[in-house]
This record gives structure tokens, C-alpha cells and sequence, in this order.
């Protein structure tokens, strides 16, 4: 089993176990919701032009893929900007591979 797939195993494990973890969560958190809304006013009306929260958890959301996706690409060109360097460090001999498999 090579390095990557046994890192993929265990961040495959990791979400199965968020998963568990986060269903038991979402009920509780739920029912004290419930709870609590008999508490809570109805939105005034001087804050109908603010956003709603989940206007600010769209955006948010938004803006984490928008950064994401610039830090990746950024990245890629430094890997590239590497290249000459990268390429021989990542280079394996041939005699390695042959060990290897034997």
C-alpha cells in the first residue's frame, strides 16, 4: 500500500467519523433551536434591507470556495515556478523501482 492510499484510508475514516458525530449534533442543536424561537422577535422591519443569516452563510461559503480555488491555483504555478528543482527531487532511479517490486 503506497503512502498516498494509506493517507486517503485514514481522511476517509476521519469524514466516516464526522458523519457519526455530526447527526447526534444536529438533533440537539434542533430541539434547543425549538426551544429557544419561542423566545426570539420576528425581524424588525428597519432590518429588512440587511442580509439574513443565511444570506451571510451563502456568501461566506462563497467567498471560502473563491479563496480556495486562488490559493490552489497559486499553488500549481509555484509547483511549476519549481519545476527544475521538484523534478529532481521527485525522480526515482530505476534500480529503486526494481527493489521495490522485488
Amino acid at each position: 500500500m503506497s503512502a498516498m492510499t494509506t493517507i486517503s484510508t485514514w481522511e476517509d475514516k476521519y469524514f466516516e467519523m464526522l458523519k457519526k458525530v455530526e447527526t447526534p449534533m444536529l438533533d440537539v442543536v434542533g430541539k434547543i433551536a425549538e426551544r429557544l424561537s419561542t423566545y426570539v422577535r420576528q425581524r424588525p422591519g428597519f432590518m429588512t434591507e440587511m442580509p439574513t443569516a443565511h444570506d451571510w452563510l451563502d456568501h461566506g461559503l462563497k467567498l471560502r470556495k473563491r479563496v480556495i480555488d486562488e490559493q490552489a491555483a497559486f499553488a500549481r504555478k509555484m509547483m511549476k515556478a519549481m519545476d527544475p528543482v521538484v523534478a529532481k527531487f521527485d525522480h526515482q532511479p530505476v534500480a529503486a523501482k526494481v527493489r521495490k517490486a522485488a
